[in-house]
């Protein structure tokens, strides 16, 4: 299997993936895992129309990419692979799926949320799930587009003290 991206993106397909990510990394296959977009035949028309002609998309449930992704493992295509959430990533991970970096790209501040970046917002539990994945030697970035300057997660972690405490306290 060859990830040469996987990204937490809550907005999914939009001009970030579509005029930054897909060129830059030449990917050749996207996946998206999302168990509630792989019910919603609407919004997977919508975004499989917005993917160039030349990129396959396939729009599952978490642990059916997982599947996919380990059972052709020989392919040697390139993928991206978009979850809405580091706890969807870290479902990955458990399911199989090798990767030695996550990007964060959009996490909305929706709920109680404390805002990392611009783009980035965390609640507890993206918190523990990054936390999680930090411990399996995985390296965390934060970047929204290929131009932009990746930031570290530990050190903006660091600068925020938020992974010593929880997000309510901070």
């Amino acid at each position: 299997m060859s990830i040469v991206l996987l990204r937490v993106d809550d907005r999914f397909v939009h001009g970030q993936i579509l005029q930054g990510w897909l060129p830059s990394t030449r990917a050749q296959e996207l996946f998206i895992a999302n168990d509630a977009l792989a019910q919603d035949d609407v919004q997977k028309m919508i975004m499989e129309c917005a993917i160039p002609y030349t990129v396959k998309i396939v729009i599952d449930t978490v642990d059916k990419v997982a599947d996919l992704l380990l059972d052709d493992d020989s392919s040697g295509m390139r993928r991206m692979v978009l979850v809405d959430t580091p706890m969807d990533a870290l479902r990955l991970i458990k399911a199989g799926v090798r990767f030695d970096h996550l990007n964060l790209g959009n996490m909305s501040a929706n709920g109680k949320k404390l805002a990392l970046t611009r783009s980035v917002a965390l609640g507890e539990d993206s918190m523990s799930a990054l936390r999680e994945i930090l411990e399996k030697g995985i390296d965390v970035t934060v970047q929204s587009v290929p131009f932009e300057k990746p930031l570290n997660f530990c050190d903006l972690c660091d600068f925020s003290n938020l992974c010593v405490s929880s997000v309510d306290t901070v």
